[in-house]
This record gives structure tokens, C-alpha cells and sequence, in this order.
């Protein structure tokens, strides 16, 4: 699902594990609820993202691919 692990950043109360330095994945959480942020594309637009629970105690989440580069056609 994660093509840059060497950037993930998992905090939990006052631990925190921390691979990279860019923080993509950064979760926390409040008296009453947990957040996980997700830093992604700017240009992805919110209607891209797929949220789903796949069963219970699993949830996915989908966004396009922006691929980088130039696709050329092979003869």
C-alpha cells in the first residue's frame, strides 16, 4: 500500500517511532476518538478518496496514483 516507508511516522501518546524526516503518516489521538493523518498528493481531489471497512477492525483507504514521468508507446 506504502511505497516510501523509509517516511513513516507512528506516534503514540508520548512514544513516537519515526523512519524519514517528511512525516507522512502521523496518528494521535483525543479523549474520545483516534485521528490518523495521511499526507498525500495535493492535487488527489476529495471525491479520488475511497474510504471503506473491509471487516471489522479493517479500514482502507484508496486514492489514485499520480504517476511521474512520461509515458512512451513501444513499437
Amino acid at each position: 500500500m506504502f511505497e516510501d516507508w523509509e517516511d513513516l511516522d507512528i506516534q503514540v501518546g508520548p512514544f513516537s517511532m519515526v523512519w524519514g524526516t517528511r512525516r507522512r503518516i502521523r496518528y494521535s489521538r483525543s479523549a474520545d476518538s483516534h485521528i490518523l493523518q495521511i499526507r498525500i498528493n495535493p492535487d488527489i481531489q476529495k471525491n479520488e478518496i475511497k474510504a471503506r471497512l473491509v471487516k471489522p477492525g479493517l479500514l482502507e483507504i484508496e486514492w489514485p496514483r499520480r504517476v511521474k514521468g512520461e509515458e512512451i508507446p513501444v513499437d
